[in-house]
């Protein structure tokens, strides 16, 4: 393909002189990329990139080189809308074919709550939302290329975008081998059942209904993980959302099959996802887990808790919420869910970051009532979540968006990756049943890492 034959609709375009960058959108139907040769291409902007999959293919889109950022150590969904209006403000943004399919994006998001980090978290502020030099969509083959404006040559900006691409089209694919364990334990496991066992003693019916009690597995290898065998090895599992999230030293990466929320055309759609057992590969044997799941009282409870709170969540922001009375089966690789879809349609005065204030966090990874669970998940639970089970997605210029519950993740920093995964506790629940669900919830990182889990 010749984008240089879009060099007389570029020379038509007068520049916006009080505009900071000019972004150039572009069709990329002719060049063979993939997120593989992406990255590969772009090692030199190892820490700032970012690949964003939906479980339905509606983004499929990677990000090279954050050039300015959305960053708070505190959230506001006021000064965050402001800070967005104003960075989108800056942005003359230039399409060379009419109809085209994309919107430039800002990918980001926010920590799970605001407990002082530990160390390994210093990287990820608050809240960070992020602007790409380069935002390759996939599923459209489109590009948007973002340049500061006084940098920009239109003359030869073409030639050299046409040159990159036929740069990343020619990289070869590499083969990579699983990284070696050194050490792989549970982080203070017997203290976790404790805080369980503590929790079911003071969990009740009415004031204090459930939380979600997270643990935390470490791996360390004999080299650092190579990104692009990560890369490879999160195309294994369908049916999840896939985020890869570099910034700085740190590598954030969740296989999640929850989607908070997204938002199309003004009209909210949402999932109430809780309530899990084991797939185990047999069919006879996983029809037993299915049919288990939806009759039993434990997890139909802990699921009716999350439909319950997401509903009340939305109804300051809506006229109209729907959803079908009985739950059905979520099933992934490794783990079956209760699964309900809700949908809203949007007053027009909300915002997305209203939206994800009111919404995050669900009791699916929190829980209810959502302020005490998350004071209490604050206050007793090992470690610090950071994006674990936190809410990340791609926010356009409007209210168009779509974001993940980031949960089934882990953390990479040089030679190790922290992983994480969390259940819902309610009275009468079993530490050592609980610990053992958790033990299943590892898998998916696992499978990402190249660890045999069977």
């Amino acid at each position: 393909m010749n984008l240089e034959a879009y060099q007389n609709i570029l020379d038509d375009v007068r520049l916006d002189s009080e505009s900071t960058y000019l972004s150039l959108q572009l069709p990329t139907h002719g060049y063979d990329l993939d997120e593989q040769k992406i990255f590969s291409y772009f090692h030199e902007s190892q820490g700032a990139r970012y690949w964003f999959r939906s479980k339905d293919d509606r983004y499929n889109t990677i990000g090279i080189e954050y050039l300015e950022s959305i960053r708070r150590d505190k959230y506001s969904a006021k000064a965050l809308s402001v800070q967005k209006s104003s960075l989108y403000g800056k942005i003359q943004q230039v399409p060379l074919e009419a109809d085209m399919q994309s919107s430039l994006s800002l990918f980001g998001g926010t920590r799970f709550d605001s407990k002082d980090t530990s160390d390994e978290w210093n990287d990820f502020a608050m809240v960070d939302f992020h602007l790409p030099k380069w935002q390759f969509d996939l599923a459209n083959k489109e590009l948007f290329y973002s340049v500061r404006l006084e940098t920009v040559d239109i003359a030869s900006v073409l030639t050299e975008i046409s040159r990159e691409l036929e740069n990343i089209s020619a990289v070869t694919k590499s083969t990579f081998e699983a990284p070696q364990i050194n050490m792989e334990k549970d982080i203070f496991p017997e203290e976790w059942k404790a805080l369980v066992d503590q929790a079911v003693d003071i969990l009740d019916d009415r004031d204090f209904r459930k939380v979600v009690l997270a643990r935390q597995r470490l791996l360390t290898f004999k080299s650092q993980v190579d990104p692009l065998f990560l890369l490879k090895r999160l195309n294994d599992e369908a049916d999840t959302y896939t985020i890869y999230y570099e910034k700085g030293k740190s590598l954030f990466i969740s296989k999640s099959p929850e989607k908070l929320f997204d938002i199309r055309s003004n009209t909210l759609t949402t999932n109430a996802i809780a309530g899990s057992s084991e797939r185990t590969g047999e069919a006879a044997k996983d029809e037993g887990q299915k049919a288990f799941l939806l009759k039993d009282e434990k997890n139909r409870y802990e699921h009716e808790l999350v439909r319950e709170s997401i509903v009340e969540d939305l109804k300051p922001y809506t006229d109209r919420v729907e959803f079908t009375a009985e739950p059905d089966v979520l099933e992934n690789k490794y783990i079956y869910h209760l699964h309900t879809p809700i949908s809203a349609e949007l007053t027009d005065e909300t915002s997305v970051f209203e939206l994800l204030d009111a919404i995050h966090p669900t009791p699916a990874v929190g829980g209810m009532p959502k302020d005490r669970a998350r004071e209490y998940i604050m206050q007793e639970e090992h470690g610090t979540r950071g994006l674990y089970a936190a809410p990340i997605g791609i926010i356009h210029e409007d209210n168009e968006s779509e974001f993940v519950v980031a949960i089934r993740s882990m953390l990479l920093h040089a030679n190790s990756a922290t992983l994480f995964a969390g259940c819902g506790i309610v009275k009468g629940s079993s530490s050592e049943k609980e610990f053992e669900e958790t033990r299943v919830k590892f898998t998916p990182m696992l499978n990402v890492l190249g660890v045999e889990t069977r």
